[in-house]
């Protein structure tokens, strides 16, 4: 969608910090430097996404339109891919099935895998199921280094993060309503099967969701619009609308949304220069320009953060980044597993978020359920899960292609997904009339929370401060080792850039 025109001159202008992405970690980094002080540039792909009174802000699910998908992105296409006749006629089929624009959720296709991710003001908060389980300690102390220890981020940074991010648990009289049917059922289910039951922490205004039941607001998350898109009645407590509104108040951090970075390099005079291309909401390219600044935060996920380290390293931009950059990358053990009830109903138009989740023995796998936004009785619940990954990916650069690609093998996951299917029997066994678990997606993974490849302790020290470049640093889900433990990763991802923050923010006001 980018336009050439090389003759069109490149902006320039500087500023003290400039941080690449508005999702968890940028938006965190965001308020901890307004609140030291420190004015800082956040600069976003993704257009913001405002919650309107007319409740038209965005696209539904399962009937998207064009505002859906990101606009420079191929359809996960990986049988197709096989053939090129038929890659092509499936292209442009999904090309006239969803417009593109700079839509909602960015999309990676693999050969082995898709990995699907916010994209807007608010990253992957904008559509996540908005739970923030906990990790245990002990899988949390086989994938973090031993730096990260569970028992500050316990009683330190956990909790900030939580009340920062709004967390609320689910209540009572919200799950009695008959659009949280499919709740009951799963929780029914997993108390009879002797499983552990815990009630959510979820990032929703919970008064909200009442005004949707009694006709008050429109009808988002109640009705299943709240996974894979946004709550329209504003419900849904995306980072856009907590940490990055209380930077924003401050008057020291502007954000700049549709503004694609497309490099990074470091000057002769030790400064960063960030090249980014200012868009249209349909992705035309308006402007070009190039950012200076003393420090750069990377916070741009799971997938942009690394595959923009990789780059300039391997392309001799940011040369002194180590070895390690674009090592232990991971899926988190993603599984999106479905119970399908044999005869008991799970009732129509489900709402959500997830009230309820489930874990093994171990900790090292957890279940949860999420209502579905389907006008007819189906008898489905989608029962996500997450385990611990066997095996990482990498980012490499290729200079034939002169782009970043992941490395990833089939079967890095099959721990995770024999874990969550082991829960999940348990669980079936237990439904009233029975119940068969399906798994459409085991043979080619969503991969709904991409992690790693600015790994903690290794591509960085212990508090995100990238080895071989003064004033670099990576604070968002590329961070994370892989895996955050087997559980929902945003609240372990706040909790270590706070960590990190509490170390790191007097770099950027001496």
């Amino acid at each position: 969608m980018s336009n050439d025109t090389p003759h069109r001159p490149v902006r320039e202008e500087s500023h003290p910090v400039v941080i690449i992405g508005a999702g968890v970690g940028g938006s965190i980094t965001a308020f901890r430097l307004a609140e030291a002080g420190v004015d800082n540039l956040v600069l976003e792909r993704g257009r913001r996404w405002p919650i309107t009174p007319d409740g038209d802000t965005f696209p539904t699910v399962p009937l998207p339109d064009k505002r859906f998908v990101w606009l420079d992105d191929k359809p996960p296409t990986p049988v197709c891919d096989q053939v090129p006749w038929l890659a092509r006629t499936s292209e442009a089929i999904a090309a006239a099935a969803l417009p593109r624009s700079t839509g909602l959720l960015d999309v990676l296709p693999h050969k082995n895998l898709t990995v699907v991710c916010g994209a807007g003001v608010g990253g992957g908060t904008l559509v996540y199921g908005g739970i923030l389980p906990q990790p245990r300690p002990g899988p949390f102390q086989q994938v973090f280094p031993a730096d990260v220890d569970y028992a500050e981020m316990d009683s330190v940074y956990y909790p900030r993060a939580r009340r920062r991010l709004g967390a609320t648990e689910f209540p009572d009289d919200v799950l009695a309503h008959r659009r949280y049917r499919s709740n009951r059922v799963w929780r029914s289910a997993v108390e009879s099967s002797g499983l552990p039951v815990e009630r959510i922490d979820a990032t929703y205004d919970f008064d909200v969701i009442r005004a949707e039941l009694d006709g008050r607001a429109k009808p988002s998350a109640t009705v299943g619009q709240y996974f894979f898109t946004g709550c329209d009645s504003g419900a849904k407590l995306s980072v856009d609308r907590t940490y990055l509104a209380r930077a924003e108040a401050t008057g020291k951090t502007v954000v700049r949304p549709l503004h694609k970075v497309t490099g990074i390099t470091e000057d002769p005079d030790g400064r960063y220069r960030v090249s980014a291309e200012r868009l249209a909401v349909g992705g035309e390219v308006l402007e070009r320009l190039d950012v200076l600044c003393a420090r750069l935060v990377l916070a741009a996920g799971g997938v942009h953060t690394p595959r923009m380290l990789v780059t300039a390293r391997d392309t001799g931009a940011l040369p002194r980044l180590n070895e390690h950059v674009g090592d232990q990358w991971g899926t988190n053990g993603d599984q999106l597993p479905i119970l399908k009830t044999i005869a008991l109903p799970t009732g129509t138009r489900q709402g959500g978020p997830p009230a309820f989740l489930t874990r093994n023995a171990g900790a090292d796998a957890l279940v949860t359920h999420g209502g579905l936004p389907f006008p007819i009785e189906t008898g489905l619940l989608l029962c996500a899960g997450v385990g611990m990954p066997d095996h990482y990916g990498r980012w490499t650069y290729s200079t034939a292609t002169e782009h970043a690609h992941l490395r990833w093998a089939t079967g890095g996951d099959d721990s995770a997904r024999r874990a969550v299917a082991r829960l999940l029997h348990e669980t079936a066994r237990h439904i009233p009339f029975g119940a068969v678990t399906l798994n459409p997606l085991a043979p080619h993974p969503l991969v709904l929370h991409p992690l790693g490849g600015a790994v903690i302790g290794k591509a960085t020290d212990a508090y995100g401060r990238l080895h071989g470049h003064d004033g670099l640093y990576c604070l968002d889900s590329a961070l994370m080792p892989g895996s955050t433990a087997a559980a929902n990763p945003v609240l372990t991802i706040a909790a270590v850039v706070e960590r990190c923050l509490d170390h790191i923010v007097g770099d950027f006001t001496s």
